[in-house]
């Protein structure tokens, strides 16, 4: 290995000049401390071994020195980084040098044309079966306390497709009916809005909750969240505040134990159900990567359940 990888640069530590208005162009909070993090790792290592502050002495192989830097010991703990991880690092260098050379603070983008790792999906997302979704739901005592939010929280998630964060931001003023369709408002990555239909089946068990709401005395104003915990031990007068992250994570695996599912179920795992039922039942690919705002049909492919039955091999079509 080579000297130049056997150290770790410390993070923001390096005599670079950081141009803001590249971060504040993101509106997500989340997009921009990914890339401020990528960035200052990069330019404390290039600083550190190469001992550079300008911009315009960074080189193309520079860019390839810290890819393999990266690749060899760039990780945790002097570990290799993972290389999804690597390609995203490299894209945020990318990004920024384009800015940097639109202000003039660099000649040309030296992450350009430097190869990234291939990425393959080694561990993907475990979804459900149909059947399966409909045995856990089935598998919800409406009866019981808290039960009309989970088959309307779970509902929500396995008939919409959308992200865990969307779900918790959800608000009932987001609820809405135009003319015959009734829709969820939601602000997706990247703070974009969008709009999703509802399934019939969802909006029922909305419907029900919002009753079931009412009845416990907690009518649910517009700005009021969507889906509130049912209890909080430590203040139970504080109930009108979006649900705990973890909470919806307990609520999912507790219903797929209940019906003999012991792999490890996450909201994602809707997610990837929704994605893989619609293949499943022949929508174009391209429809379904717009509905779930995937940017590259290629992401949508790796939820594809199809690619894995030898049943649907095209081989099967030819006649000789």
């Amino acid at each position: 290995m080579a000297q130049v990888h056997t150290k770790q640069a410390k993070e923001k530590e390096h005599d670079f000049i950081l141009f803001e208005e590249f971060f504040e162009n993101f509106t997500s909070e989340h997009t921009r401390s990914n890339y401020m993090r990528d960035i200052e790792q990069f330019l404390s290592w290039i600083n550190f071994y190469f001992k550079i502050s300008d911009y315009k002495k960074i080189e193309r192989i520079h860019i390839i020195k810290y890819r393999n830097y990266l690749t060899e010991a760039g990780g945790r703990d002097g570990s290799a980084c993972a290389p999804k991880t690597i390609g995203r690092k490299l894209a945020s260098i990318s990004s920024y040098f384009h800015y940097l050379v639109e202000r003039g603070q660099s000649e040309f983008n030296p992450a350009t044309s430097v190869k990234r790792p291939r990425t393959e999906v080694i561990t993907p997302t475990n979804a459900l079966t149909g059947d399966q979704v409909r045995e856990l739901l089935g598998s919800i005592d409406q009866n019981k306390h808290a039960g009309p939010m989970h088959r309307a929280l779970l509902l929500t998630f396995f008939t919409t497709g959308l992200r865990k964060s969307e779900v918790l931001n959800l608000k009932f003023k987001n609820y809405k009916r135009i003319g015959p369709n009734t829709i969820l408002e939601f602000k997706g990555k990247g703070g974009k809005l969008g709009q999703k239909l509802l399934h019939p089946s969802a909006i029922e068990a909305l419907e029900s909750y919002f009753s079931w709401m009412e009845n416990v005395g907690r009518k649910l104003e517009d700005n009021d969240w969507l889906f509130q915990p049912t209890k909080n031990p430590s203040n139970p007068e504080n109930l009108n505040r979006p649900l705990n992250p973890k909470t919806i994570n307990e609520i999912l695996q507790y219903y797929a134990k209940k019906i003999g599912i012991f792999f490890k179920v996450s909201p994602h795992s809707c997610r990837a159900t929704f994605i893989g039922e619609l293949l499943e039942l022949g929508v174009d690919i391209y429809t379904v990567a717009r509905e779930v705002n995937h940017s590259s049909v290629k992401t949508t492919q790796e939820y594809d359940k199809r690619r894995k039955k030898l049943s649907d091999s095209p081989v099967h079509k030819l006649d000789f």
